[in-house]
């Protein structure tokens, strides 16, 4: 029997011209199968021996994982507070440094040590002497009228008024 591709062999390579080939012969064919059927089986029973090694390698991967997740948070935490506690020294730095109170360094607005710096600069300049942030309105709490208020001429309008009904 001529064959115009190669036959593969027991092993998977294809088989050149000359060589036995075992798939011919039943025989031959039979003791094949009966060999890769036990390497199968070998195989197998392997496979089931490894099984609940790689299930319990999969488990202390996966909590590995978790620990280095937890250790990854913790991490970001630390380092948020350790930006936090810079940003506060920065912040009582500036303020110690322009003479401002606790109450005054609380309301510095900035990120940096310039923002800080030149927040810091405005608000003493807001609390120099003869600077006033808010000017009074002239409006508040009188009638409107900007006439100095003669007792006796309010005492004649009172008079007046209640004669009058």
């Amino acid at each position: 029997m001529t064959h115009l591709d190669p036959v593969p062999g027991p092993d998977g390579t294809a088989l050149q011209d000359g060589e036995p080939r075992p798939w011919e012969d039943p025989a031959a064919a039979r003791a094949e199968i009966e060999r890769l059927a036990a390497e199968l089986a070998g195989h197998a029973a392997r496979v089931a021996e490894l099984e609940p090694a790689a299930a319990e390698l999969h488990q202390l991967q996966e909590a590995g994982k978790t620990e280095a997740q937890r250790l990854t948070e913790r991490a970001e935490a630390a380092e948020r507070q350790a930006e936090q506690t810079r940003a506060e020294l920065i912040r009582a730095q500036v303020a110690h440094s322009r003479g401002l109170t606790e109450r005054q360094a609380a309301r510095l607005v900035g990120t940096s040590r310039e923002e800080l710096e030149a927040d810091a600069d405005e608000l003493l300049a807001d609390l120099a002497p003869g600077h006033r942030l808010m000017q009074p309105d002239p409006s508040q709490g009188s009638s409107g009228q900007h006439t100095a208020a003669d007792p006796a001429a309010m005492f004649t309008g009172i008079l007046h008024n209640s004669l009058h009904r």
